[in-house]
């Protein structure tokens, strides 16, 4: 029987959840790039949707309307109440959550990782923030790379921003956009990525591709 603790977190996920449907309901879009987004779908490969972590909201919201969270199988954060959140969020919204400890089993936590590079292989998307759980913002890790390479995906670099929108005042100021915002989305050249390729190579083109989109969309 799920314990208090559990119930409230699973209450949490589940109200982002319901927020982010009404959200993608209600909002106006502006689009740019849907050329990219064919060109990373024409070419067969698994798909890796990143954006700075400041963007997770807007992202959610994009995909809950044009895409469908039952395309996607994601890591988010094992071994903290954050993570189980987002857990129960992505399961509300029909995705698949592999939870990723690294400071607990890193056994476990490598398991989890190629459940979600094996399930993209097998057609699911991906979408992760490099520069995410715990910042700095901007400064991505080496995850994203890496996934993206195990995979050979294909990376599409997502921006978005809202002027009608609260930025939360944390390390990230994760912006939750509001209800009949005007949502101004920005898909970059998609990055072919090969499986030997090299992680700091990729993160570099990662970070030039997502700082252009950051700053497009913002203009």
């Amino acid at each position: 029987m799920p314990t208090l603790s559990e119930q409230s977190l699973k209450f949490q996920g589940n109200a982002l959840a319901i927020y982010h449907r009404f959200l993608a309901r209600t909002v106006r879009w502006q689009i740019e790039g849907q050329a990219n987004i064919t060109k990373a779908k024409a070419s067969g490969r698994p798909l890796l949707w990143l954006f700075w972590h400041e963007q997770l909201s807007i992202f959610v919201t994009y995909m809950q309307r044009f895409v469908g969270g039952d395309k996607f199988t994601i890591v988010t954060l094992g071994g903290d109440p954050r993570g189980d959140i987002l857990s129960y969020f992505a399961i509300a919204m029909k995705a698949t959550p592999y939870g990723v400890d690294m400071k607990g089993n890193p056994m476990e936590a490598g398991r989890h990782v190629l459940r979600v590079i094996e399930a993209m292989k097998a057609g699911k998307d991906s979408f992760l923030a490099p520069d995410g759980p715990d910042g700095p913002a901007f400064a991505p890790k080496a995850g994203a790379a890496f996934v993206a390479r195990k995979a050979e995906a294909v990376i599409i670099p997502v921006g978005g921003f809202t002027r009608a929108g609260y930025p939360l005042p944390r390390w990230d100021k994760y912006l939750i956009p509001l209800p009949f915002a005007r949502l101004h989305m920005v898909f970059g050249e998609p990055i072919f990525v090969k499986r030997r390729d090299n992680d700091e190579e990729v993160t570099e083109r990662i970070t030039a591709a997502l700082t252009a989109v950051h700053r497009q969309a913002r203009s």
